[in-house]
């Protein structure tokens, strides 16, 4: 199975399960392959055959969009390394959730859950730290007693029940001789990781034209959040509004091809969308994504100017 064929499947799964997806895109250099919402779910997903060809880039940018999007990002593949991924463990790459699309299939189609993580040294699970814990009192079971039927110290099962997670084959002894279910589903799309992103480091990214404009919109109040693997430069916000800008200097098909792109984005992300040009446009939208030019920038003093003018011109035409 190649790359193409797990993003079809990916879909294939995403679509029957109730999703919103991005439409396909066959731009070179975009970090991600689906964009998808189900209700409060957004979903931003990269996909390849084996995890391990996954570069440092892609899963910071990731990591980048779903902050700032509120999202979650997800790896699918087929292989990690040598081997395949088995059916119901969560993975991790980059510091990302990874999951094979049968996992994906069992948990969005089959309302399966995975209950296994892979970590380094094996296979793990979370249990419910304070079920083993009443567990162990209730049937006047000591520390040390615990940790002989498990095959663990003492300590360890103080850590189990202050929440660490446990090797899948200890779990399952203490289970068998509580006689309780200890061990939790897992839930690869609750990821809730934030990054520190200072904007001023992030504003010496841009030169040119793009450094004009974020300046601008960084002195007005925006947040400014740069984005390498996108169809948009950045993601820009105030307290109220999440903005996806881009930047163009030619016009031309190019900019169509990237107001098409960030229109059905905006959709899928329920985020307002804008477009900066270098120079004046025929149009004052394109595919519904309003475009302003760098000469009006310098006429808008605030970010409330800004969205009365993006939401002015979202219908508008000349």
């Amino acid at each position: 199975m190649d790359r193409f064929q797990i993003i079809d499947k990916a879909r294939n799964v995403l679509a029957k399960a109730g999703f919103y997806l991005s439409e396909r895109h066959n731009e070179r250099g975009i970090s991600f392959d689906i964009i998808a919402r189900k209700d409060e779910h957004l979903l931003i997903i990269s996909t390849m055959v084996n995890a391990d060809s996954s570069r440092p880039h892609e899963g910071k940018e990731l990591r980048i969009l779903s902050d700032a999007l509120d999202g979650s990002p997800l790896f699918i593949a087929q292989k990690g390394g040598r081997r395949t991924l088995e059916r119901g463990v969560i993975y991790s790459r980059r510091g990302i959730p990874l999951i094979s699309l049968e996992t994906l299939e069992d948990l969005f189609l089959e309302g399966v859950p995975p209950y296994v993580f892979s970590a380094p040294g094996g296979f793990y699970v979370s249990i419910d730290s304070e079920l083993l814990r009443e567990a162990r009192t209730n049937n006047q079971v000591s520390l040390r007693k615990m940790a002989e039927i498990a095959g663990v110290s003492r300590k360890a099962i103080q850590k189990y029940e202050e929440g660490m997670g446990v090797d899948l084959e200890v779990a399952m002894r203490m289970e068998e001789f509580l006689g309780e279910d200890l061990i939790m589903p897992l839930n690869p799309i609750d990821y809730g990781k934030e990054l520190d992103i200072n904007d001023f480091e992030q504003l010496e990214a841009f030169t040119g034209i793009e450094k004009f404009i974020f300046d601008s919109l960084h002195a007005m109040g925006y947040k400014i959040i740069p984005t390498c693997h996108a169809p948009f430069e950045a993601v820009t916000s105030d307290d109220k509004v999440v903005l996806l800008s881009g930047v163009d200097n030619e016009g031309g098909e190019r900019l169509k091809t990237k107001a098409r792109i960030v229109s059905n984005l905006t959709h899928i992300t329920e985020k307002e969308s804008v477009l900066f040009l270098k120079k004046r446009y025929t149009r004052i939208n394109l595919e519904g994504i309003p475009l302003i030019e760098k000469s009006e920038l310098r006429d808008l003093d605030s970010t409330h100017e800004v969205l009365e003018l993006l939401r002015e011109r979202k219908t508008g035409g000349r």
